[in-house]
């Protein structure tokens, strides 16, 4: 395994304190590299080389900003199967989607934004005819990305390209237990030609990096991926300056299947957003709300396919899911499962660790599928970030929308119908940010991507991602030979 090393000002380097921390596969607890353990003299380098950089960087012509990020994402392509086993070693993607999935998205966010930033306008306002009144996207100056370990480079490019492409500079931190490909890409930064300090990735703990890069005077906003509480946290430090806060954070998403729908499908599709990834995913659905007519063909439609999932070695290309990111989650994730045992719910499948010689030293769960008594269990309504979905039947529609409803989280959900008319009405009364009628989990660069309540807000992807990086400066020029005041008209007889 190659060496790791930051970027600060566009020099590859070591922690100042010549600390690392070490980067172990989930899938076997196993050795995979050591990467620097920043501190916070590390990031005050890091955000000073990005001021430094800011008032050229913001002045170079977008069509030069568009063509570096083109070249990052084009070497990122020429190293797409290296980039592709590091996602699997450090986070525990199976191979099989890491190189479809990963390798491919994490350019094509930036290609998808590089294509789109040299049509981005500001606006007239036809306000006053004696006056030309205009808006301008302006960068924000120096931005710190914060972004989570279960999609490691895609979510770290969906952030860094329109960052780049509206003028910003960058203080990046990834995952601690899933730097790798980040690390990598700014290697790939380097070698591309992006000015020194335009982009900065450091490496650490959230604790300290993290705290530092939101605290920092210098860091004008913050766009965080990840959960609720953490965000919560971010959010309060950042008070303490009027720091503006991007938040994608948690998610307690919904499934509704109902008497009608394509029922195929629907066991098809949840099968697939349940468990892609390990189940790692905050657009996941983990509650499902089955209408009483199919309920039972339903769940068990749905446990015979779960069951044909293939649980095991990342490496192998015919492995569909993997290890959970570290230990800490499968063991979070096994209390879940214990605690809605011991509230009454009903364990139709899994609940235990796989025992294979491929998995017996990896942080694997197998996928896990509960009935439960009451919507407001936990199992119901609290996260878990794993293979383990509940079910629940529902009547009518109008209690499958209030039972979505009921929830801190509002990200996403899905119905599942074949009178389109009437999915149209339950979608528009889902308090989220996104839902999907026959659909669930498919996010594009060009849709919208973001949620309400405890789920943050902010939008990720399409023309509203600009929004997140940039300010919108009012210019108002007066075109009258001798401008007035108001005063004027106050004084008129």
């Amino acid at each position: 395994m190659s060496e790791f090393k930051m970027l600060i000002n566009g020099q590859l380097v070591d922690a100042i304190s010549g600390k690392t921390m070490d980067v172990v596969n989930p899938a076997n607890g196993k050795f995979v590299a050591s990467v620097p353990c920043a501190g916070e003299e590390d990031v005050d380098l890091a955000v000073k080389a990005a001021q430094k950089a800011f008032p050229a960087w913001r002045k170079t012509y977008v069509a030069d900003r568009v063509n570096l990020v083109l070249k990052l994402a084009a070497k990122m392509r020429e190293h797409a199967e290296e980039l592709a086993v590091l996602e699997t070693l450090h986070y525990g993607g199976p191979i099989s989607k890491t190189r479809v999935f990963d390798a491919n998205g994490g350019p094509g966010n930036l290609e998808f934004v590089a294509g789109l930033a040299r049509g981005l306008t500001g606006h007239t306002i036809s306000a006053n005819p004696n006056a030309r009144i205009m808006t301008f996207c302006e960068p924000m100056g120096v931005v710190g990305l914060i972004t989570p370990w279960n999609f490691p480079m895609c979510t770290a490019t969906s952030k860094l390209g329109p960052a780049l492409v509206t003028g910003n500079c960058v203080v990046l931190k990834p995952a601690s237990c899933a730097p790798l490909t980040i690390l990598k890409i700014g290697e790939y930064a380097k070698e591309v030609g992006f000015p020194d300090g335009v982009i900065n990735i450091v490496t650490g703990p959230g604790s300290t990096v993290g705290e530092a890069i939101v605290k920092h005077p210098g860091v004008a906003k913050i766009n965080f991926t990840g959960d609720s509480a953490v965000g919560k946290r971010i959010m309060q430090l950042a008070s303490e300056h009027v720091k503006p806060v991007a938040s994608e954070l948690g998610g307690k998403n919904a499934f509704v299947v109902m008497n009608d729908a394509p029922f195929d499908g629907a066991i098809e599709a949840g099968v697939y957003a349940a468990f892609f990834n390990s189940g790692q995913n905050c657009g996941s659905p983990s509650r499902f709300y089955v209408q009483e007519e199919i309920y039972d063909k339903y769940l068990e439609k749905f446990i015979e396919k779960a069951k044909a999932i293939t649980v095991g070695d990342t490496m192998d290309p015919k492995t569909m899911m993997g290890p959970l990111a570290y230990p800490a989650c499968r063991d979070n994730a096994e209390k879940a499962v214990a605690k809605a045992i011991a509230d009454g719910c009903v364990l139709r499948l899994g609940g235990e660790r796989p025992n294979t010689p491929e998995t017996k030293d990896g942080a694997y769960v197998m996928p896990t599928v509960l009935e439960a008594t009451d919507n407001s269990l936990d199992i119901m309504q609290e996260e878990i970030f794993a293979p383990v979905v509940a079910f629940y039947k529902f009547k009518e529609d109008r209690e499958a929308i209030d039972l979505v409803n009921e929830s801190r989280y509002g990200l996403c959900a899905s119905v599942w119908t074949t009178d389109y008319r009437k999915g149209m009405k339950i979608t528009d009364e889902f308090d989220c940010g996104t839902s999907w009628i026959n659909q669930h989990l498919e996010i594009v660069p060009e849709t919208p991507w973001g949620g309400r309540k405890e789920s943050g807000w902010t939008k990720e992807n399409s023309m509203l991602v600009f929004n997140e990086y940039t300010w919108q400066k009012h210019v108002w020029m007066c075109m009258d030979d001798e401008p007035h005041t108001f005063w004027e008209n106050f004084l008129k007889d």
